[in-house]
């Protein structure tokens, strides 16, 4: 994962364990990012995995129920800067969502609905990401 604006290299603390992806789709999963310091947000930019096709083609794992949440450095909860609702199959374009007045150190991107699940694992629900960019 890359933060646009903080360098070009993925930030060591920016991994995420896989039992963020592995859940059943009625459970929300979620991917945090750390931005180092509290930082101004002005958006969020989504790209969808390419690599494979859903299982009746389109995109696979695209969140379409989510919140964008922010954490300051040292607050112990999170407040919601975006949320969105029905997100259409993006095909293979990323999705820019502006944020208002947003700033946090951690960004968190918590779905608690994911699109049709990948071609190669029809049984399986998985938030399916290429890069995520916040700027």
């Amino acid at each position: 994962m890359r933060s646009a604006g903080y360098g070009a290299q993925p930030r060591p603390d920016e991994t995420c364990p896989n039992d963020h992806f592995i859940r059943a789709a009625p459970n929300p999963v979620w991917v945090e990012i750390d931005l180092g310091a509290d930082t101004d947000l002005d958006a969020v930019r989504l790209f969808p995995r390419t690599d494979t096709p859903a299982a009746d083609g389109g995109t696979a794992g695209f969140p379409v129920d989510f919140t964008i949440q922010t954490r300051a450095d040292g607050a112990t909860s999170y407040t919601t800067v975006r949320t969105v609702t029905a997100e259409p199959d993006p095909g293979s374009a990323a999705q820019i969502y502006t944020l208002t007045s947003a700033t946090g150190r951690y960004v968190r991107l918590k779905a608690t609905k994911l699109g049709k699940s990948a071609a190669d694992e029809t049984t399986k629900y998985r938030l399916q990401l290429a890069e995520i960019h916040v700027r």
